[in-house]
């Protein structure tokens, strides 16, 4: 059996449904929405609940439980921590940047090539 419903405007759907669009200049168009599977409704209801019980399990004083647990590893493994010399900071305007893949730097290689050609027709 398929429904009718209207598209808020936000763009967002009913989840878990799958839609069809009827018109597509509208900001809110009308949708066919079929009725879900059992199987999907099952599944669906299996991954609310497993989502739930892992809300559950995450608490203020499990998190704070689970710092502490790291901030110990990392203390028990420092004698293996590997010193690095160089200074490397997030957002450093690009300064320490990745090298070039093959494929860009073949990208890159071949631009040049195109750019001195078209000098040399000029």
């Amino acid at each position: 059996m398929l429904k009718r419903v209207e598209q808020n405007t936000e763009g967002t759907y009913i989840p878990g449904r799958q839609e069809q669009r009827m018109s597509s200049g509208l900001r809110k168009s009308l949708l066919m929405i079929a009725e879900e599977s059992e199987k999907t409704k099952k599944a669906r209801k299996k991954l609310k609940s497993k989502l739930d019980g892992t809300d559950k399990k995450m608490t203020e004083k499990a998190i704070k439980d689970k710092s502490l647990q790291i901030a110990g590893w990392i203390e028990r493994h420092l004698p293996d921590r590997i010193s690095v010399e160089k200074e490397i900071s997030l957002f450093d305007q690009n300064r320490n940047s990745a090298k070039m893949s093959r494929v860009i730097e073949k990208m890159a290689q071949e631009l040049s090539i195109e750019l001195q050609n078209q000098k040399r027709n000029k």
